[in-house]
């Protein structure tokens, strides 16, 4: 028996230094009152920098499409939807001085171009893209060739 008591305490006296290491906090669901910053760079390099400084003499490029015909959803020749605007292959660019007023654009042109090479230019996400007239449904194929040909027939009238 005194044995066993013997190595009983040898026992604690071994796990103590091992329970001196562990902290337990007081009570781990509450926030603490006080919390400690550190400090950003702490004067280390971090290797990258901003230049503020504006560049003298930079131009804004101020791009404008022509829409032909305004967002609604249009259906590849299998049946995938896409909500785009139908709009011209020429756009209005105008380059200004960074800081000026919005610049003025110029007038569209009066037969803005519907179809080039077998294309059509649709404005989906705020990106134009190009599709080709086959990819798209007869119905959408009808609608274009109704918006070609009454842009032709108004050309025509303005002469």
């Amino acid at each position: 028996m005194h044995s066993s008591r013997i190595a009983a305490l040898l026992g604690f006296l071994l796990t103590m230094p091992v329970l001196a290491q562990i902290e337990i906090p007081a009570n781990p669901t509450v926030t603490p009152k006080k919390f400690t910053t550190r400090s950003v760079g702490g004067g280390v390099d971090p290797g990258v920098s901003v230049d503020s400084t504006k560049t003298a003499g930079a131009n804004l490029r101020h791009v404008t499409h022509i829409v032909l015909h305004d967002s609604r959803l249009w259906t590849s020749a299998d049946g995938r939807p896409l909500e785009a605007k139908l709009i011209a292959f020429e756009d209005l660019v105008v380059e200004a001085p960074q800081g000026s007023a919005q610049p003025v654009m110029p007038a569209p042109p009066a037969n803005p171009t519907v179809t080039r090479d077998g294309k059509v230019r649709l404005l989906a996400n705020k990106k134009p893209v190009e599709i080709a007239l086959e990819k798209l449904s007869q119905a959408d194929r009808e609608l274009i060739e109704g918006i070609k040909a009454a842009l032709a027939k108004k050309a025509a009238a303005g002469r």
